[in-house]
């Protein structure tokens, strides 16, 4: 599959909106359901970087795609989740699957830049045929992924892998748009993650399905290890939730993490859990929540004469925030009513 190019300025910021005409999408859709990775990369950038080109690519992609197998990696920084990646990226190459990574790094609140960064640490990665990685800006988004996440692993689905590993942000308690892209997720710690009852704190934790105590090596490790096993001995729904210990920079420990992903694939398929993540309806309500945050990102409200007025009240203030939301909310779906 190879490595592709960045798909911002190179700041991680996102190019400027292409227009792209139609003609030229019908064509870069072919050249990649045909394998070409310039195409596919030339798509991920558009459905990333122009709100307009977005419902089009996916209109030519949507249907037509094969499902593969979604991945979710999270954990705090530093925990080794892009080495682990890249440990599951090889096993799975070397498996004969058509592997994908996306790899979400933080964007900067002050620069607007992001350093994309697993371009270095999974190199070794690159010389693999049948390896994709992508590095993504996380943007404005504020939970562990970037807005461009769910259009860029339906577009991987379409140019035909078979397994997408998608690594979020380092993340504590907060962070769960994982959920509604990946079937499973590995929640990745480290016996320096904090003693075990703040890992027990930590909401990310109940909605692992597969939790990896990496850096095992390190004092702490089988503490942490056995009390989340204890944890976990009752199962979840009918799964009971593996830990399993890792030594990520040693490639330990990978195995037991992909046995372990393959059969909580097979337990969603035996009780039609796949069925939360394969949801048109779904992906419709996501779909409208990213067009009206695009929407009022882009200005709406100062464009509409009556908008600007309510929110020319909450800045001087005789109306507070909330009423005006209200206000504004229906001032602008009655502008805009088809």
């Amino acid at each position: 599959m190879g490595a592709e190019k960045k798909g911002t300025d190179g700041g991680g910021r996102p190019a400027k909106p292409m227009n792209t005409p139609a003609k030229e999408l019908d064509a870069l859709v072919e050249r990649m359901r045909g394998g070409n990775v310039r195409a596919l990369s030339r798509l991920m950038t558009l459905v990333e970087s122009d709100p307009k080109a977005a419902p089009a690519v996916m209109k030519r992609v949507y249907s037509g795609r094969a499902n593969a197998r979604r991945v979710g990696l999270s954990g705090p920084p530093g925990a080794g989740k892009s080495t682990l990646l890249s440990n599951l990226l090889d096993a799975g190459a070397k498996e004969g699957k058509r592997v994908a990574a996306l790899c979400i790094d933080p964007t900067s609140p002050i620069s607007g830049g992001a350093l994309l960064g697993d371009r270095i640490r999974m190199a070794g990665s690159f010389s693999l045929d049948n390896v994709f990685i992508r590095s993504v800006a996380s943007g404005k988004s504020l939970g562990g992924l970037a807005e461009a996440t769910k259009y860029h692993t339906l577009l991987l689905e379409a140019f035909g892998a078979d397994l997408i590993l998608i690594e979020t942000v380092g993340i504590g308690q907060v962070g769960y748009d994982i959920r509604s892209v990946a079937e499973s997720l590995v929640l990745i710690l480290v016996p320096e993650s904090g003693d075990t009852v703040q890992i027990l704190k930590s909401g990310i934790l109940e909605l692992a399905d597969v939790v990896a105590v990496n850096k095992s090596d390190r004092e702490g490790a089988d503490e942490i290890a056995a009390t989340l096993s204890f944890t976990f001995e009752t199962p979840r729904d009918g799964w009971r939730i593996p830990v399993i210990k890792t030594v990520a920079s040693e490639n330990e420990g990978t195995g037991d993490v992909m046995r372990a992903l393959d059969e909580h694939y097979a337990y969603l398929k035996e009780t039609g859990g796949l069925e939360r993540y394969r949801n048109p309806e779904a992906d419709l309500r996501e779909a409208l929540e990213l067009r009206f945050r695009r929407f009022i990102d882009g200005g709406a409200v100062s464009r509409d004469a009556d908008s600007a007025q309510v929110a020319a009240r909450v800045k001087s203030g005789s109306l507070d925030p909330f009423s005006a939301a209200a206000d504004i909310m229906d001032i602008l779906f009655k502008r805009n009513k088809p």
